[in-house]
């Protein structure tokens, strides 16, 4: 999957929705494509993990500690507090079919903010916007 093509589907979610083409390609600069086959876990409830993973084909299961159930899928991004807080998962995510996924590290996403900050200022609100539901 070439950087356009990552910075792309990056645009189409959510988080990065309001990211600008310049900003959508230093992001896609530093992801790296993950496969999940079906029945594996990509996040564990409890774990510490420093990743974000924006699902790109496939769909999965999102099981959080108090018990409740979400489908994820193409476009959902799972593990976006792990780039912000240094903290245990609060959910394990299994894929239900084989998942391809764009995998987004916390080092790489704060050089990319260092180097930009007008992207940090961007997705802070994003993520504003979504506690403000």
């Amino acid at each position: 999957m070439n950087q356009d093509e990552r910075a792309r589907l990056l645009a189409a979610s959510p988080l990065f929705r309001g990211c600008t083409k310049r900003q959508l390609r230093s992001i896609a600069k530093v992801t790296r494509v993950v496969q999940v086959e079906a029945g594996q876990v990509l996040v564990t409830a409890g774990a510490i993990s420093t990743d974000a993973y924006l699902i790109t084909a496939g769909s999965a299961e999102v099981k959080g500690r108090n018990g409740r159930t979400a489908q994820v899928g193409p476009g959902d991004v799972v593990g976006e507090l792990g780039l912000l807080l240094d903290r245990a998962r609060n959910a394990t995510v299994r894929a239900r079919t084989p998942l391809e996924c764009l995998a987004l590290g916390r080092d790489d996403l704060k050089a990319a903010v260092m180097a930009s900050p007008e992207l940090g200022w961007t997705l802070l609100c994003t993520v504003a916007e979504r506690l403000d539901g």
